[in-house]
């Protein structure tokens, strides 16, 4: 049964897998069911796992209630990572072959293992390299005209948008769109190729604006990211 303090947080009991050789790796969509009082988890294998209570303190997000949550579920599972042990760095700017991995790893995406042409601006030796091949081959990766995918670069709020709903499509996620766009001040800035999938996202609920602006141009936030990887994981 879990303790009081596990019944307060559910969200922070994980699922992990245990390797042969002992290594743990946590199952990214392992959760509490509070109907059943049982843990939950989808696997492809049969092998060995445990449920644990992972609760990581980061000494940095004072004055962000809005986002802790989000941190500390996401954190737990390793989807997103602190900057060191104590510190999460949830101003700082996040990078557009950073968010591909994360929503890889968030929706637990797979490709077939066959080798792909991967844009010319990214290497086999990348610490995101596998994550990406998996999202071009499903296209949700699609780069630039110049078959450049500028992994380094910034990723801006409205391309979050864009990776994010194809996503969840390739993830075979169904989103409710019920809310409204129209009711952001700066809805005639999203660029036109990001339209539709920021409308998906708004009227869903997985993107909220910032003081009545979506603010499409504004470069995404650690704290941010972590927002929406949480929503989707919980759809």
């Amino acid at each position: 049964m879990p303790t009081a303090e596990e019944l307060n947080h559910p969200e922070l009991i994980v699922v992990w897998y245990i390797d042969g050789k002992g290594n743990v790796m946590p199952v990214p969509n392992g959760r509490y069911d509070a109907a059943t009082q049982t843990v939950v988890f989808q696997t492809t294998h049969f092998s060995t796992y445990a449920v644990t209570f992972v609760k990581k303190d980061f000494g940095d997000l004072q004055n962000l209630s809005w986002a802790k949550q989000a941190i500390g579920v996401m954190a737990a599972r390793d989807i997103i990572k602190g900057t060191s042990v104590n510190n999460f760095s949830p101003a700082d700017s996040i990078k557009r072959a950073d968010f591909i991995a994360l929503l890889v790893r968030a929706l637990e995406l797979k490709g077939t293992g066959k080798s792909a042409i991967m844009f010319n601006d990214v290497q086999k030796t990348d610490y995101y390299y596998d994550e990406l091949v998996i999202a071009k081959e499903l296209g949700i990766a699609t780069g630039f005209k110049d078959d450049t995918f500028r992994p380094n670069s910034n990723i801006s709020r409205q391309d979050m948008m864009v990776l994010t709903a194809r996503a969840l499509a390739a993830a075979g996620k169904q989103v409710k769109a019920s809310g409204t766009v129209a009711a952001y001040l700066d809805e005639a800035s999203i660029s036109s190729y990001a339209k539709d999938s920021a409308s998906l996202l708004i009227k869903s609920g997985v993107v909220n604006g910032k003081n009545n602006r979506i603010a499409p141009n504004d470069t995404l936030t650690r704290a941010e990211a972590a927002v929406i990887l949480y929503r989707i994981w919980k759809l």
